[in-house]
C-alpha cells in the first residue's frame, strides 16, 4: 500500500483522493476546516444576494476509505518526507500531493484592508461577498469603482465578472444614468489574453463600463476615496470593491527554494511535481504554474497526478476551461492549454446555463468521479482548444 498524504480538501485533493483506489493506496487527507467549499459561487453572493450553500462537509464528500484529518499543515519537509500538524504531530508519506489553495492577502495594500472592511469582496468569505451586496444596495449615485489589485488572484474571468455583474443589477434598479462602473486593471486591456478580449471589451464598452488600464494599485486612502497608482493616477471612488492580492497559505517547507516570493509552490508544469522531487507533487491554486487558477485546473491537474501515481505516462496540457458571466444570462468559456492560445469564443445563453449547471453537480462530481470522469473527458475533447480555434479563430 502506498501511503499518500494530501494536504487541502479544496476541489484538487478532495478530487484527487476520490480517483485512488483504496486497494493500492492508503490516503490521509488534511484540511484545516474539514469543509469543501465552491468559492466560485461568492461572486453570485455578492452580486445577486444568493444565500445558497457553499460549503460541504468533507466527510460526506470522501470514500469511505480515505482518512481526513481536520487540522492545519504547518510545516513540510520535503526531504525527509514529513507534514507537521497545528498539533505537533508529524505525519510520514510515501508521496505528498499539495492542495492547499491560495489565500488573500490585504496586508499588501496600504488601505486595502479598510476598504474591504467597508465594502467588502468576493474573494474570501460569504460575509465579505454579503457585504459587497449591501453596498450594490446602499448606493444611489456616484461611483463604483472595480479594480484588480494584482494579476495573482483566483480565476481569471471574476473581477470583469463583477463588473458586468454590478451593471446589470445597477440598471435593474434603474440607477444606471446616476452610477458610473468603472473598471481599472494593471493589464493593458480588461481581460489578458487579446482573443478573449476582443470578445469581451466590445460588451463592456456598449454597456457604458469605463475602462482604466495600466492601474497597478500603489495604495488606498480610504478616508478620501482615492485609489492611487504607481503609475501616478488616481481613481475616486463612491464604493469600491478590490480585486485583493493572492498569495501561498504560509506554510513553512523545506527546502525553501520549493516555494516563490509569494509561496506559491514551483513545480513541473506538465507533471505537477514539485521542484526538484519526485515524490511530491502540487495541484490547483497552490502552485506557481502558469495556468489559471480555477477549480478546472485543480480538476485536471487532479486527473494528470492520480494517473501518474497509479504508475501511467500522464501529463498535463495546461488547459484552461473558465466559465464567464457576462450579465443578462449571457455567458461564454476562456479556453486554450499550452499548445492554442485562448478561444475567440462568443458569449450565448447556453454558455450561462452550463455555468449554472456546473455549480449544481459540483460536489456529486467530486463524490463519484468514475461516473462524472467520462463527461468531462468527453466534454473537454470536444471543445479542445486546436478544434474550436479553426472555428472561432
Amino acid at each position: 500500500m502506498k501511503n499518500i498524504v494530501i494536504v487541502g480538501g479544496g476541489a484538487g485533493g478532495a478530487m484527487l483522493a476520490n480517483r485512488l483506489p483504496s486497494d493500492e493506496f492508503s490516503v490521509t487527507l488534511i484540511d484545516k476546516e474539514g469543509y469543501n467549499y465552491y468559492l466560485p459561487w461568492l461572486l453570485y453572493t455578492a452580486f445577486k444576494g444568493s444565500r445558497r450553500n457553499i460549503k460541504m462537509d468533507l466527510q460526506r464528500l470522501i470514500k469511505p476509505g480515505v482518512k481526513l484529518i481536520k487540522s492545519s499543515a504547518t510545516a513540510i519537509n520535503l526531504n525527509d518526507r514529513w507534514v507537521e500538524l497545528s498539533d505537533g504531530r508529524r505525519l510520514g508519506y510515501d508521496y505528498l500531493v499539495i492542495a492547499t489553495g491560495a489565500s488573500v492577502d490585504y496586508s499588501k495594500i496600504n488601505g486595502l484592508r479598510d476598504v474591504v472592511a467597508k465594502y467588502g469582496s468576493y474573494y474570501s468569505t460569504e460575509d465579505e461577498a454579503l457585504r459587497v451586496w449591501r453596498t450594490l444596495n446602499s448606493i444611489k449615485e456616484g461611483t463604483i469603482a472595480i479594480v484588480v489589485a494584482d494579476p495573482k488572484h483566483r480565476c481569471p474571468p471574476s473581477p470583469m465578472e463583477g463588473a458586468f455583474l454590478a451593471e446589470e443589477f445597477i440598471r435593474t434598479r434603474g440607477l444606471r444614468d446616476k452610477v458610473k462602473i468603472v473598471f481599472a486593471t494593471p493589464y493593458p486591456r480588461p481581460y489578458p489574453a487579446e482573443p478573449m478580449n476582443e470578445v469581451v471589451e466590445p460588451i463592456m464598452r456598449e454597456r457604458g463600463i469605463d475602462i482604466i488600464d495600466f492601474f497597478t494599485v500603489d495604495y488606498v486612502e480610504p478616508d478620501k476615496q482615492v485609489i492611487r497608482s504607481l503609475e501616478g493616477d488616481e481613481l475616486k471612488y463612491d464604493a469600491a470593491i478590490i480585486v485583493p492580492p493572492h498569495v501561498g497559505v504560509g506554510i513553512k517547507y523545506g527546502p525553501e527554494d520549493v516555494v516563490d516570493e509569494d509561496g506559491f509552490v514551483l513545480a513541473d508544469k506538465f507533471t505537477n511535481k514539485v521542484k526538484g522531487f519526485d515524490d511530491a507533487f502540487v495541484i490547483g491554486d497552490a502552485s506557481a504554474l502558469p495556468v489559471a487558477k480555477t477549480g478546472v485546473t485543480a480538476h485536471l491537474q487532479a486527473g494528470v497526478v492520480a494517473r501518474i501515481l497509479m504508475g501511467e505516462d500522464a501529463k498535463n496540457t495546461g488547459r484552461t476551461n473558465c466559465p464567464f458571466d457576462l450579465g443578462y444570462g449571457l455567458g461564454t468559456f476562456v479556453i486554450g492549454d499550452y499548445y492554442s492560445p485562448v478561444v475567440k469564443y462568443p458569449p450565448n445563453k447556453v454558455n450561462h446555463l452550463m455555468k449554472m449547471a456546473f455549480a449544481s453537480i459540483y460536489w456529486d462530481m467530486i463524490r463519484h468521479p468514475e461516473l462524472w470522469d467520462p463527461i468531462f473527458d468527453a466534454f473537454f475533447e470536444a471543445t479542445n482548444p486546436s478544434t474550436l480555434k479553426g472555428i472561432y479563430g
